[in-house]
């Protein structure tokens, strides 16, 4: 029995890397090959579990040489996980729209009121220049 070339099976049936699995199983990619050129002396039970996990089968297909084509295997994505992950990014992308309009409209609000404000700044400067006009002109004898 090669468990290591039904795991790389499995994998590439999954379309997934080696870099992938390895990443998974929080090992590196050399230790993750080792594994499906069985060049590991022993998998732990624990091992397997968590490969088969990642794999998304039970952990006896690890143990199956039928080909992963003559099987009936679970894609790893069904069409209402992509539909509900399409979902998701719309939402997203109409909460973000939404955040970007009420951020338009609070910046149109707060030119509207700086404007205001310099406005109403120079209404009142403007008595206080007359005033030091008057004073900086020289006065006639």
């Amino acid at each position: 029995m090669n468990v290591g070339n039904t795991i790389r099976r499995l994998r590439e049936y999954r379309n997934l890397t080696q870099e992938y699995m390895a990443d998974r199983l929080c090992i590196g990619s050399t230790a993750y090959g080792n594994i499906e050129r069985n060049e590991v002396k022993r998998l732990t039970v624990e091992r397997l579990m968590q490969i088969a996990e990642v794999l998304d089968v039970h952990f006896t297909e690890l143990f199956n040489d039928q080909p992963p084509q003559q099987r009936q295997l679970k894609p790893v994505l069904q069409e209402k996980d992509l539909q509900d992950l399409l979902a998701y990014f719309r939402q997203d992308k109409l909460l973000m729209k939404e955040m970007m309009t009420t951020m338009r409209d609070s910046m149109q609000k707060m030119d509207q009121m700086m404007r205001e404000h310099i406005r109403i700044m120079q209404a009142l400067l403007h008595p206080i220049r007359e005033i030091s006009t008057q004073k900086a002109k020289p006065q006639k004898p």
